[in-house]
């Protein structure tokens, strides 16, 4: 893949995660059926309810319904979102002088700052396998507190 394709395949999926978060949300909370339109398009809109917060709120539900979410894999993925949201598709060169010609070898490199403030560096590639892997762990575990919801409240959606 190119690293713009990279770029809007992490954008697109770090959304779809945010996505299942709103619908673990809603699903919790149950608004009314006139509520729930406003609910889903005013208080889980990013604006007002960050996706951070949603993360918030999501490991909030699964300690009341006693179910493991895997927040380290959910602040993973917003970080490395952010890391490559926020860096020009071909910034940070990093050349490595080998030493021998044949032995130097150029990447790219992203900062990613940790929910915690710890700053540091990766190259574009592992980065973007780290997401992939923190990806699949996050959703695996929305999905799984999310069908939990369901089976707890059968009329939920």
């Amino acid at each position: 893949m190119s690293d713009l394709s990279d770029l809007v395949d992490v954008i697109d999926r770090t959304a779809l995660i945010e996505n299942i978060l709103s619908q673990v949300i809603q699903a919790f909370c149950q608004p009314s059926a006139g509520a729930s339109i406003f609910f889903w398009n005013v208080v889980l809109d990013s604006s007002v309810m960050p996706m951070g917060s949603k993360v918030k709120v999501a490991m909030a539900i699964a300690h009341e319904l006693d179910v493991k979410l895997e927040q380290n894999a959910l602040h993973q993925v917003l970080s490395l979102r952010n890391a490559f949201a926020h860096h020009k598709t071909e910034s940070h060169p990093v050349l490595v002088v080998g030493e021998t010609e044949s032995e130097d070898e150029m990447h790219l490199q992203l900062q990613v700052l940790s929910s915690a403030g710890k700053l540091s560096h990766k190259r574009r590639a592992d980065a973007l396998a780290e997401f992939n892997s923190s990806h699949a762990l996050a959703k695996g575990s929305l999905v799984a507190l999310l069908g939990v919801i369901k089976a707890k409240r059968p009329d939920v959606a």
